[in-house]
């Protein structure tokens, strides 16, 4: 395959992966100096019930690999409709940075004090898979709110209301 061809096979990619609309989160997780450092990620998903698994996919070119790479304990948190903009921040590494007032401690995780679900986890396995890192976490504890959910579709931000309100 030349390199045109594998260009356009990439970016035939995703746009197709675009396509299956997701969620959003901020993962976070406190580096070896304690400053707590966040991620946006649309990659995470249910692995199993028994024990509760959960896993992301973390790029191996991210500025904040080695934060999120190392980490044993770390959060997630699910954005709600109107917090498009902690994930547009949250997506560069540049604002990376969790300020104090942003967070709570949440059974020992770190966790963003805004959006509509959490998860503490605790890292149960790494592996390798193409470029990226799938980090899969075992959740120690939950806790979920109503409101309407922060998606992403074809590269936009919208939001899918809770049909039960």
């Amino acid at each position: 395959m030349d390199a045109r061809t594998q260009l356009d096979v990439e970016t035939q990619y995703r746009r197709a992966m675009g396509a299956f609309a997701t969620g959003v989160t901020v993962v976070t997780a406190a580096n070896g100096e304690g400053r707590v450092s966040g991620i946006t990620v649309n990659s995470l998903t249910s692995v199993s019930l028994k024990p509760r698994l959960l896993l992301w996919c973390l790029g191996e070119e991210s500025a904040r690999y080695d934060t999120f790479a190392k980490a044993d304990v770390w959060g997630v948190s699910v954005l709600g409709a109107g917090e498009e903009a902690l994930a547009v921040r949250y997506s560069r590494a540049e604002t990376e940075t969790v300020e104090p007032s942003e967070a709570d401690l949440f059974a020992g995780a770190p966790v963003l004090n805004t959006g509509i679900a959490h998860f503490a986890c605790r890292t149960f396995e790494r592996r390798r898979g193409g470029d990226h890192l799938i980090i899969i976490g075992e959740v120690t504890d939950l806790k979920v709110q109503s409101g309407a959910a922060l998606t992403f579709f074809r590269g936009l931000y919208g939001r899918l209301d809770d049909p039960r309100e």
